[in-house]
């Protein structure tokens, strides 16, 4: 099941013309269109393919089949075709449309046409086959690429020729002497990008290499047959044929050659891909094309369509993430799953990335089908508290009066380039109209406040000390407030913590002035009420020993008694009352 991408500009076309595309298939073909803001109309048939992709208008109808009956059904639909491409496995096509629509009255296919005005395409090539003469790699190789499309008119024609050499074990050991056979009509230009020194060279026509050749190099004549240049090549003393690849026609073209690099010499084999290894390809990029998962603040949601299961013929049985354990749900429309996370074998990297992989069962195959794929964590602000100057302490709520409290502001982003700038930061206190202003327009609007260094663009850092007001009792709660934006970007971002303000001056002494004061009024006030009840007792008391009687001519001994009692009575009133 091809997945072909489809790229169309339009930009070259006068205002006004309408450009429908007409796509058909020969089997089941997932289309992934890009029109830019240009929105086209795509008919495609109702069994064989199914677009994707934005800004489309989409017409599924019964096309036949043949290549004359769609023109005429075109015509006869459209009023006439500006271009007929037919393409054999593509997987990738951009087209231009022209400026001026065709003249032709008759659209009538031709073989090999130039359509490098207005269509490129890329393909895999099926069409390469390996020589080998023994099991044993002899430590030379050669590649064998035959350009067979037709020489032009006049002039000369280009091909850009790109090689990627990858190790699927390690380094390479020693490098592999390697020789090319590039064969072409005689007034190709092969363009050959910068090459190690161990790759040779056997070309048609004329050729530079990248960096090396300043002026074009004459290449050889090359023979017209397969088994002629397998000859050309051993008699290069290069047995070893590792690929032969036959090219009806191309623009670029790129030799990717995979090696085990373990150090020891291996056999080379070119065993076909397996249905296996091709479905799962296909599957993997209509997964990944449909793009069902999404990161939330703390989490990992997929919502996998059936329809589109549907449409595109495949099975799905089960869906898992790469821990089993976390299975998705049939709703009858999707395929739903959610994960937190830190669970499901999740990998979040650089604290935004999260990686994950669905595996997916199909029930016409055994083997499971792994489809990786990542998503960034929202963008997010967020503020941290600290005690320490070091910003090492454990992250705390506490607000602590009088002391200098240490404040980080950072931002989540998945944009490496991405810088915050601190805008406002505030404490919003209950019972207070008026929030407290700890920074504004970037600047500290108090001397308790310092703006510090911050360890990267995407934190800010500052200190503020909270003064307290008298009347403040020893714990209150309170909102930190702050606002941030990027630089040369629109938009802001806002966070908020609460916090409790702690005065803990309050806590150890207690009393403040005013309680103070009023104390000491108090005791004041019982103080003279005090006074004045003993005043009044006393004055209250003092008649009643007056009244007692005294004899006339009381005895010398008995006078000197009462006279010393009614001293003590008169000093103490209570010892009066005591004896009366």
């Amino acid at each position: 099941m091809p997945l072909i991408q489809f790229s169309v500009n339009v930009s070259a076309a006068k205002g006004g013309r309408k450009v429908v595309f007409v796509v058909n298939s020969n089997k089941y073909s997932i289309l992934n269109v890009n029109t830019g803001d240009h929105r086209l109309a795509f008919v495609t048939d109702v069994h064989k393919l199914t677009v994707m992709g934005s800004n489309k208008e989409i017409n599924k109808t019964d096309l036949p089949s043949s290549n004359a009956e769609i023109l005429n059904w075109a015509k006869t639909y459209y009023g006439g075709v500006s271009t007929f491409v037919e393409l054999e496995d593509p997987q990738k096509i951009n087209f231009q449309v022209n400026r001026e629509p065709s003249t032709s009255e008759e659209c009538v296919p031709e073989s090999y046409f130039d359509a490098e005005p207005y269509l490129e395409a890329e393909f895999d090539s099926d069409n390469t086959k390996s020589c080998l003469d023994s099991t044993v790699h002899p430590g030379r190789e050669a590649h064998i690429m035959w350009l067979q499309q037709s020489p032009p008119d006049s002039g000369t024609q280009a091909v850009d020729l790109n090689i990627n050499v990858t190790c699927n074990n390690g380094k390479p050991a020693k490098e592999l002497t390697t020789l090319l056979v590039l064969k072409s009509h005689e007034r190709m230009f092969w363009n050959i990008d910068q090459m190690p020194e161990y790759v040779k060279f056997m070309v048609s026509g004329k050729y530079s290499i990248k960096k090396i050749t300043k002026e074009p190099i004459n290449g050889t004549v090359l023979p017209d047959s397969k088994e002629g240049l397998i000859k050309e090549a051993r008699d290069k003393d290069f047995a070893f044929i590792a690929s032969y690849t036959e090219i009806p026609a191309a623009k670029s073209i790129t030799l990717e050659l995979v090696r085990d690099c373990g150090g020891k010499k291996t056999e080379v084999t070119t065993a076909p891909h397996s249905k296996i290894s091709e479905l799962s390809k296909v599957v993997q990029g209509m997964i990944q094309l449909l793009h069902p998962w999404k990161c939330t603040e703390n989490a990992i949601e997929v919502a996998l369509s059936k329809w589109l299961l549907q449409q595109s013929q495949l099975d799905i049985t089960e869906m898992t993430l790469e821990d089993p354990a976390c299975r998705a749900t049939d709703n009858m429309t999707h395929f739903v799953l959610k994960s937190i996370i830190d669970d499901c074998s999740t990998n979040l990297e650089g604290g935004i990335h999260a990686k994950n992989q669905l595996v997916l069962t199909l029930a016409s195959h055994p083997d499971k089908i792994m489809v990786p794929f990542q998503c960034d964590l929202p963008e997010k602000l967020f503020l941290h508290l600290y005690q320490t100057p070091d910003f090492s302490s454990p992250s705390t709520t506490v607000v602590e009066v009088n002391k200098v409290t240490y404040v980080q502001v950072s931002f989540q982003t998945a944009d490496g380039n991405s810088s915050l700038r601190l805008q406002d930061c505030y404490l919003q206190i209950p019972d207070q109209a008026a929030p407290q202003m700890l920074i504004r327009s970037g600047m500290p609007k108090s001397y308790s406040v310092e703006i510090l260094n911050s360890p990267n663009t995407k934190t800010n850092r500052f200190s503020f000390i909270y003064k307290a007001e008298e009347q403040q009792r020893s714990t209150l709660s309170a909102t930190l407030f702050c606002q941030a934006d990027r630089e040369n970007q629109h938009g802001s971002y806002n966070a908020s913590i609460k916090v409790m303000l702690k005065n803990l001056a309050s806590l150890s002494h207690g009393l403040g002035i005013g309680t103070v004061l009023g104390i000491t009024f108090g005791a004041f006030l019982i103080g003279v009420m005090l006074t004045a009840t003993l005043w009044y007792i006393y004055s209250h008391t003092r008649p009643m020993a007056k009244m007692q009687p005294v004899s006339a001519n009381p005895p010398a001994s008995e006078s000197s008694s009462t006279n010393h009692s009614i001293g003590s009575t008169q000093s103490t009133p209570c010892s009066t009352s005591s004896m009366a």
